[in-house]
């Protein structure tokens, strides 16, 4: 039977309503099953809880069925789910979803608040929540305290309290929080934050010390820092998160604790140095002023800075992937060598959300180190990634005992040679969507000459254009074309 595709689904406790896509009376009966016997779950749950044997008496997580539930249900404001769903049909972008509902959260023109705080903090909450799919807790617990603050000048200024559990938002999300806290404060009037001279000193010495005692994928320079620290519209603030303190510009009057500040070194290092071309995009989209300080990491991460307009940009061997590599995992590559996976761009069922794909044969090769599902960092596009099977692409390329140099394309001979392997001469192909460069915005790298490429050229070589790139077609769409093809083959066209 045909799986009927399901769009934008709205759930409610009991019931399920799908809306402009009809289903099978099996299928209705079958997520009626799921709903009742979830109900079932639930009353059974809350039975137990009312016996006061637990911490609380009631169940603590409440049903949501798709992502505006979970967003209403983990931060709010009430009856913000239908706004949110109605908006992703709309515009699609998730990013931009959550940039609109903060705006219209904070405009007050349906949801009031007694006080200025307490609109920021809920639109930047739910802003938040978005972006993280309100499966994390970063919007609860990672935005530890929004206030209103005073400048010198008697200007306020939004004052964002981060705590550690914001490193689970990533850098898009703890990045986007800034930027949404931004548009708030300019929706609400709020002036910007400007530093004194002791909180910019702060900030270079705390970063680089919190590197020390925590985990940090990027460490900025003092003249990133600073150019952060001095320009950002919003103030970056949190609290103390690390037993180790400050040696200089303690006890400054608007910041509370001499500790480290564990979320506000995050978002600064992880948040708005890696992740200013995303922030860049929507600032130019909507043409927001004030962030063009951000554009200086962006050069900095296509390697533009020396080079002049019109040069095509080198794309050099990163380290970066092994750089934090703990003693005992294993190093299938290091960068650009030869002998490591070639790169191929395409895509599979199994393919994209980070997720990419490698030949089933090079798993046993490995002595199955490599599994569906285990994690591994790449060097390009340098984010991790996991492992999954595709037996469409190719395999790696081994040299066995008795002197045999063979390609593996398949479960069953990597079995077979396994035991008689003296060296492994390249692990195959991996499978990289185009939009995991895209949506880290990575200059694309060069992949190996691939039957794509080839096609391509057989087919300028032919002056041949069919609609699929297939040998099979070109072979069968003119005779002229075929007798071509035998005699000049092995002149004119590259092995494949």
């Amino acid at each position: 039977m045909q799986q009927p595709w399901i769009s934008q689904t709205a759930y409610h406790k009991g019931e399920i309503s799908v809306k402009n896509e009809a289903l099978s009376e099996e299928m209705k009966r079958y997520f009626k099953v799921l709903q009742s016997e979830v109900d079932r779950c639930y009353s059974i749950a809350e039975q137990a809880r009312e016996k006061g044997l637990d911490p609380e008496t009631k169940v603590e997580i409440p049903q949501a069925r798709d992502l505006a539930a979970r967003v209403e249900e983990l931060v709010g404001p009430k009856g913000i789910a239908s706004r949110i769903r109605k908006l992703t049909d709309e515009l699609g972008d998730r990013e931009m979803v959550s940039i609109e509902i903060a705006k219209e959260i904070a405009s007050g023109k349906k949801y009031r608040f007694s006080r200025l705080e307490d609109a920021v903090d809920q639109a930047i909450r739910t802003g938040l929540a978005i972006l993280t799919e309100g499966v994390l807790v970063a919007p609860l617990e990672g935005i530890a305290e929004v206030r209103i603050g005073r400048n010198r000048d008697g200007s306020n200024y939004v004052d964002l309290y981060f705590s550690g559990p914001i490193r689970s938002a990533g850098g898009t999300g703890q990045a986007m929080s800034v930027l949404i806290a931004d548009i708030v404060r300019r929706e609400l009037g709020i002036g910007r934050f400007i530093p004194t001279k002791g909180e910019i000193e702060r900030y270079k010495e705390e970063i680089p010390l919190y590197k020390r005692v925590q985990h940090l994928q990027y460490l900025p320079t003092v003249d990133e820092i600073e150019a952060i620290a001095s320009n950002c519209p919003v103030c970056i603030n949190g609290e103390g998160t690390e037993d180790e303190e400050v040696t200089g510009y303690r006890d400054l009057p608007r910041v509370e604790t001499n500790r480290l500040r564990g979320g506000a070194c995050l978002v600064m290092a992880e948040g708005l140095c890696l992740k200013a071309p995303k922030i860049l995009k929507h600032v130019s989209r909507l043409k927001i002023e004030g962030w063009e300080f951000l554009e200086q990491f962006v050069k900095k991460k296509n390697g533009e800075e020396d080079k002049q307009a019109g040069d095509v940009p080198t794309i050099e061997p990163s380290s970066k992937y092994i750089g934090d590599v703990i003693a005992g995992r294993p190093v299938l590559s290091h960068p650009s060598r030869k002998g490591g996976f070639r790169l191929r761009y395409g895509r599979g069922r199994t393919c994209g959300l980070a997720s990419t794909a490698i030949h089933p044969a090079t798993m046993y090769i490995l002595d199955e180190f490599i599994a569906v599902g285990t994690q591994m960092k790449t060097e390009r596009p340098g984010k991790g990634t996991i492992g999954t099977p595709c037996d469409s692409i190719e395999g790696p390329i081994v040299l066995l005992k008795n002197g045999d140099l063979i390609q593996v394309n398949s479960v069953e001979e990597a079995n077979l040679v396994r035991d008689e392997l003296s060296k492994i001469i390249d692990l195959g192909e991996i499978l990289v969507p185009f939009g995991e460069f895209m949506e880290n915005n990575t200059l694309l790298s060069d992949a190996s000459y691939v039957y794509e490429w080839w096609i391509q050229e057989l087919q300028k070589k032919l002056d041949c254009l069919p609609e699929k790139n297939t040998f099979d077609e070109i072979e069968k769409s003119d005779k002229a074309v075929k007798e071509k093809v035998n005699q000049d083959f092995n002149r004119e066209i590259d092995l494949h």
